[in-house]
């Protein structure tokens, strides 16, 4: 990591466990050889591996912020990093290893959890979802994932502002579009865990963008526009170009804010951490938004495989947000 980001406690920790389970699978081969790779006590390794990396996004927005605390502790408190990262090729240079880092993390945790759900599907007979080939679900459809990551974000916007927008798809409401036979042709196959995360973290951001801007200008009563999400129904097109478009009626960006938006320094919540000693508590709470990584993992696993995540906004107005599969 360069601008000795890697200097930071957290992101220590990190890069030290990560050495340390190479070492154990260096160790394992050498002692078992290639042949040892199928035992048993090898998918044990892993597994445990892969379990202890669980906490790893939120130790990295921890190294996150203790970088920050360092940078301001040397240059002053205004110092706000997404202000100056298009001035500072180093923090653009940050940006640009936590990308790739969490990339390579992708990988290893892809990579992990398939072998041992095929290991699975071994072992119980196919007994398991004929949709899924391991971690691969070759019957995904979309607006079914949409619809359960709706369903957990407007639990959380209950749950903090006792209010929810609804979500319409191509103009019904989801529940009825599901139903419908458009909905029925778009599915192909993907990793839904991806896809589930994505649009969590769009519909956690369109729903509070919408909240906010509702109740600032008509009271804490007031009735919030609804999400729209707008899909083709062209089954060719659909097999051409897998696109999902999610448009709220909310607080809007400016050009400013737009282009820090997938900035990991970055978050347009007020109520967010501001030292790294408050993480924890913070992600213990589940908020609705707050460190800054939702849209930049958000991209990262959209681009993962060839997609991508595209912004538009008009300030006071609303946001558009363009995902390509």
């Amino acid at each position: 990591m360069p601008f000795g980001f890697c200097n930071a406690p957290s992101i220590n920790r990190v890069s030290a466990l990560y050495v340390h389970n190479f070492g154990q699978v260096i160790e394992y081969e050498h002692l078992r050889g290639v042949a040892g790779l199928m035992d048993q006590e090898y998918h044990e390794l892993t597994r445990d591996i892969f379990n202890q990396h669980r906490g790893t996004m939120l130790e990295v927005a921890r190294g996150v912020f203790e970088f920050s605390e360092d940078l301001t502790n040397l240059f002053g408190k205004n110092l706000e990093l997404a202000e100056v990262r298009g001035d500072l090729r180093h923090i653009q240079d940050v940006e640009t290893s936590l990308d790739e880092f969490f990339t390579d993390r992708l990988t290893l945790r892809l990579l992990i959890s398939h072998v041992h759900s095929l290991n699975k599907l071994k072992l119980t007979a196919g007994a398991e979802d004929p949709d899924m080939v391991g971690v691969v679900n070759v019957n995904t459809r979309p607006i079914a994932i949409l619809s359960r990551a709706y369903v957990s974000a407007k639990f959380m916007c209950l749950r903090d502002y006792q209010v929810a927008p609804d979500l319409k798809v191509n103009g019904l409401k989801c529940d009825e579009y599901i139903l419908s036979e458009a909905s029925r042709q778009q599915h192909f196959p993907y990793v839904h865990t991806h896809l589930f995360y994505i649009f969590l973290e769009l519909v956690k951001n369109a729903a509070r963008a919408s909240i906010e801007r509702a109740q600032t200008e008509n009271g804490i009563q007031a009735k919030v526009p609804a999400i729209s999400v707008v899909v083709p129904e062209d089954h060719d097109m659909w097999n051409r170009e897998r696109s999902v478009k999610l448009a709220d009626q909310g607080t809007g960006m400016n050009r400013g804010v737009l282009s820090k938006a997938f900035c990991y320094f970055f978050s347009s919540v007020k109520a967010r951490p501001t030292v790294a000693d408050e993480v924890g508590d913070f992600d213990r709470r589940v908020p609705l938004a707050g460190f800054g990584f939702g849209l930049p993992i958000s991209r990262v696993m959209a681009r993962y495989f060839q997609g991508d995540i595209d912004l538009n906004s008009i300030p006071g107005k609303g946001t558009d947000v363009y995902v390509y599969l």
